[in-house]
């Protein structure tokens, strides 16, 4: 029979070392590939790189895992083997992946078996609403153009949306998804707004529109950041007779040297969203060494074509350098705890259950203790005990040491005999 000790101490996996590293392409591609894609060209620099690599698309992937030796594998439609991921593999998702929920889902459980990834879902689902990632870049203090939703096309949610907007045109009108520029329109008028508003939601009932303040500038800048690095910058020149500035859509890209300032605001901006591998996208201030950027948007899957051209470097080849150093790989947030219900010498209690910093004993709350005749008397709870001293622990830091007792712990009607330290455990007793 198992202590109760042993029955929550968690091991932990040990780091594979046979391959150094594992790349796996998570993307929601069309079924016949573009080489000049980012991806395409991520798995060739990778291939160079001396990386193994897994391109899967993510219509008809599957994860599996192995109940008796819990090795992880991926499978892309039709392959059956398959490809192990570890902890020593790391996942990057590219493409517009909120198209569909199970693409989001399996994103989800790849995070939930500890894989590394990049981008987290949530970074993914922020960056790809505009209304969504406008809220959070709001909460850490960014500045951004004045934004309002437009939830239905009735003559006064319009006029409302306006008004927010000081009525001043033009305006610009964004869906909440979509990239590249595309889904984005300049409004003149007040007549063309309410026309325009009407349009879509006659195209789509159930489309998301926003409303945003118009900038005047010639220029937009984006710049890429990976692991709290700015790997490149470049600026984007407005197309002509068109206010975008999208590189897709034609603009006129060069290499773009950044402030300190602009520098520090891109990377704030990326942590807001929780991003490990983005692009923002901000006009400068008038002032660029003191004045703040305005963050038009965050892209969880920036393209590297441009950047590249602009710079001069393989932008993908410093992102794949930057991402495969596994002291910076992120994981998803795993339970370090369990809240339980358990008796201890009869009382009933709220308890935690964790690995514990190294420790061979549980602990238990208590008001006050002492040790006399190698018995440790304690209150808890307006009760007095007493047990005979089975030990004592030593703490480097608190530096102290702490009277051990054992104690009967039932836990789901068994009962275990438990080494327990004494202690000021705070809101949970055990």
């Amino acid at each position: 029979m198992k202590s109760f000790n042993e029955l929550i101490v968690e091991e932990k996996d040990e780091v594979r070392n046979k391959d150094p590293y594992r790349l796996v392409l998570l993307t929601e591609k069309p079924r016949k590939p573009n080489p000049k894609s980012t991806s395409a060209k991520l798995l060739r620099t990778a291939d160079k790189l001396k990386i193994k690599t897994y391109d899967c698309r993510l219509n008809g992937a599957s994860l599996q895992r192995d109940q008796d030796s819990g090795k992880i594998t991926i499978h892309r439609e039709g392959d059956l083997k398959g490809f192990e991921i570890d902890a020593d593999t790391i996942v990057v998702v590219r493409g517009n992946v909120t198209r569909k929920d199970s693409y989001l889902d399996l994103i989800s459980q790849i995070e939930r078996y500890g894989i590394p990834i990049c981008n987290f879902r949530e970074c993914i689902e922020v960056c790809s609403d505009k209304f969504r990632s406008y809220l959070r870049l709001q909460e850490i203090g960014m500045t951004q153009p004045k934004t309002v939703l437009v939830p239905n096309d009735d003559l006064e949610t319009v006029q409302f949306a306006s008004e927010a907007l000081e009525d001043e045109f033009p305006m610009v009108m964004k869906t909440l998804q979509g990239s590249r520029g595309v889904g984005v329109l300049l409004v003149e008028t007040e007549r063309s707004l309410l026309s325009q508003v009407q349009l879509l939601y006659k195209i789509d009932p159930f489309c998301d529109i926003l409303l945003q303040e118009y900038i005047e500038a010639d220029y937009d800048v984006r710049a890429i950041v990976c692991n709290r690095q700015v790997v490149g910058a470049m600026k984007r020149n407005k197309v002509i007779d068109d206010f975008r500035a999208n590189a897709s859509q034609g603009a006129d890209v060069e290499s773009f040297k950044l402030t300190e300032k602009e520098m520090d605001v891109c990377l704030q901006a990326a942590k807001g969203v929780n991003g490990q591998w983005v692009g923002v996208d901000f006009f400068p201030a008038d002032n660029r060494k003191s004045g703040e950027p305005i963050i038009i948007e965050i892209n969880h899957s920036p393209g590297t074509a441009a950047i590249s051209k602009a710079v001069g470097e393989d932008v993908g080849k410093l992102v794949l350098k930057e991402l495969f150093n596994r002291n910076i790989w992120k994981k998803s947030a795993t339970e370090c705890g369990v809240l339980e219900t358990l008796e201890v010498e009869g009382i009933e209690m709220t308890t935690k259950f964790d690995t514990g910093n190294n420790t061979s004993v549980c602990s238990l709350h208590c008001d006050e203790h002492e040790i006399k005749n190698k018995k440790v008397t304690w209150k808890y709870d307006g009760k007095t005990f007493t047990k005979p001293l089975t030990r004592e622990v030593k703490l480097a830091k608190p530096e102290e040491t702490r009277p051990v007792v054992t104690l009967e712990v039932n836990f789901l009607n068994t009962v275990y005999e438990q080494e327990v330290s004494l202690d000021s455990r705070g809101q949970i007793p055990f």
